[in-house]
């Protein structure tokens, strides 16, 4: 049990241990995560941000004394959203993306929300994670101040057919908040106001995963050849749209230039803009803000397709993350996600991408029906962990 805290006037001290640094849709999914909770729950919270990259990549901390005395400090203790559930690491001793103990989230005598988290299967699935990850949520599921949820990118289906069935029931599922971000708007140098154009996404994280053929060779030109061609047609069709480059982190840069590399040669010096890149919470703003302007967006990464879905924004996604694939499936928007890998053949998306630009209101009708359900259920969900939060904090309500 956690121990009781003096009633609250002033806002609830969060710990939120996250990635604010990492690519900008972590920011965009923070943004709505955020708002909806300041316009639904019945309390204020004040997000107190700490970098998980601190203690997984760098390794300039541990989950130790200090950072327990921290998370003692804070009134609730935030975890997510990130994958938090990777099948295929074998490297901490929780099977999870954490080097930690279920000791130390019973020594933390705060609410914890393990909150909107996804399952990442890109490298396999190992036994030895799998047995570790389910040892880790059994210790943790039975403390009552923990709470889990998941996000609906079908991580929910990687946890039932890996872990089980129990684990993957006693999450609850919610909206990544992504689809609820309000970036302020901001000027895009060589983008004249009311310009028309479409907004491209591209991932150059992964390169083994998502450029790679069967025999492992890299596929970066033959993927790049494929985005150009489509672009070529499209921007030769349209002589009044122009096409926007997306950058979410320093690794985008790589398959923008290769694309560029490949583009007609008039086009690439008119008709193309590339955003510049700002990491952290004062660069997402104006790069997310571009999706929300465009006639329609083509992008690669989970948060340029789900914060575009939430914008209205005519949206499809090329897919080489089983994330991407699941976010779409669960909105009933599979025909707008197109797998690629060795040989696919990317023409069929321009032409739909061409027919959404002639005749968008269907599409962003629909997008605007999919983004009030989903408040909906993000209100129900907040209804219940305000609650649950009701009943860890001793004055709150």
């Amino acid at each position: 049990m956690t121990a009781a805290l003096t009633p609250h006037r002033a806002p609830l001290k969060v710990l939120h241990l996250a990635s604010f640094v990492g690519n900008l849709g972590d920011n965009a999914m923070h943004d709505g995560e955020y708002r909806t909770r300041a316009a639904d729950l019945p309390f204020a919270l004040d997000h107190c941000p700490c970098e998980v990259r601190q203690f997984i990549h760098w390794r300039e901390r541990a989950f130790d004394a200090a950072f327990l005395a921290e998370a003692n400090r804070a009134d609730l203790v935030v975890i997510g959203g990130f994958s938090l559930f990777q099948l295929w690491r074998e490297t901490t001793v929780s099977g999870t993306y954490l080097e930690a103990t279920p000791e130390l989230f019973a020594a933390i005598r705060r609410p914890i929300l393990f909150h909107g988290l996804g399952c990442d299967a890109t490298r396999g699935v190992s036994p030895l994670a799998v047995e570790r990850s389910r040892a880790f949520l059994d210790a943790l599921l039975a403390m009552d101040h923990c709470r889990f949820s998941l996000r609906n990118d079908g991580s929910v289906d990687l946890i039932r057919d890996h872990l089980g069935a129990a684990y993957a029931d006693a999450m609850a599922i919610v909206p990544d908040g992504g689809l609820f971000a309000e970036p302020a708007t901001g000027a895009v140098p060589g983008l004249a106001e009311g310009s028309r154009f479409i907004a491209i996404n591209l991932a150059g994280d992964m390169p083994d995963k998502r450029y790679a053929g069967a025999g492992g060779e890299d596929l970066t030109k033959a993927f790049a050849a494929d985005v150009a061609a489509g672009l070529n047609a499209l921007l030769t069709a349209d002589e009044t749209l122009i096409c926007v480059f997306v950058p979410h982190i320093y690794s985008d840069f790589g398959p923008i230039g290769a694309v560029l590399d490949a583009l007609d040669d008039r086009l690439r010096r008119e008709r193309v803009v590339v955003a510049g890149l700002a990491q952290g919470e004062g660069g997402w703003a104006p790069t997310f803000d571009l999706y929300r302007r465009a006639e329609a967006v083509v992008a690669m990464r989970y948060h340029a397709c789900l914060a575009s879905m939430g914008f209205g924004t005519p949206v499809f996604a090329v897919a080489t993350h089983h994330k991407i694939a699941g976010q779409f499936a669960a909105y009933g928007l599979g025909a707008r996600c197109h797998d690629w890998r060795e040989g696919t053949d990317l023409s069929p998306l321009f032409a739909e991408l061409a027919r959404d630009l002639a005749d968008p209101a269907p599409v962003r009708q629909r997008l605007g029906d999919i983004r009030a359900s989903e408040r909906a259920v993000l209100k129900r969900y907040h209804a219940d962990l305000a609650g649950w939060l009701a009943g860890q904090v001793e004055g709150l309500l």
